[in-house]
């Protein structure tokens, strides 16, 4: 399969510029852009360069180039669909409503584990009610000690507090998740139940 001349230079330009272009700009958008416009623009780019796109293509180079496209397509959305590591990559990147952002070096150092270890790192940027924190506090003690019963119990304590907080909704489930493998590991298979 050949490719026309437009969509070759188009990748080759995107993948020339991928080191300069911030989560936004390869996605198209502006910054601070609200999760509606994030979504679609992710659905033209994922679409316009996805490697299925160019499975017969016989240029090495070119299909290399496209899934490294990709790659940073998929990261981008990844940190902009969430709440919290938007909020963090936005601030980061100096955006303050639509104004044009002032990004200082490499954006490598605002990928999604970059953004994700120092918001796990920070208990501070988890929960603003101090309410809610007491019990966070608590979960993160239990957690460091491998109590998965007492991380579910205090994360759904500070869920009262917190109710729509994305952070704490997934420390909860994969809480629950270690907790049943807990179970399951420490179950004993001969043991008799008396009905």
């Amino acid at each position: 399969m050949e490719l026309d001349l437009r969509r070759r230079v188009e990748v080759e330009t995107v993948f020339s510029l991928l080191e300069e272009l911030d989560h936004y700009r390869i996605l198209r958008l502006k910054p601070g852009a609200p999760l509606v416009e994030v979504e679609r623009s992710f659905g033209e780019q994922s679409q316009m360069f996805h490697p299925d796109r160019f499975y017969g293509v016989r240029d090495p180079k070119l299909t290399r180039q496209v899934t490294q496209i990709f790659k940073r397509v998929s990261e981008s959305y990844q940190i902009l669909k969430d709440p919290e590591l938007k909020r963090m990559y936005d601030k980061k990147l100096g955006v303050m409503g639509q104004q044009a952002p002032t990004l200082t070096g490499s954006h490598r150092s605002l990928d999604k584990a970059a953004l994700e270890r120092e918001r796990d790192a920070d208990p501070d940027s988890v929960v603003s009610d101090k309410r809610a924190r007491k019990y966070w506090d608590l979960a993160v003690i239990a957690k460091s000690n491998e109590d998965w019963n007492g991380v579910v119990m205090n994360v759904q304590f500070a869920m009262n507090y917190e109710k729509d907080n994305p952070i704490l909704q997934k420390e909860l489930d994969r809480a629950r998740i270690l907790l049943a493998e807990k179970k399951k590991k420490n179950q004993n298979p001969y043991k008799i139940k008396i009905v």
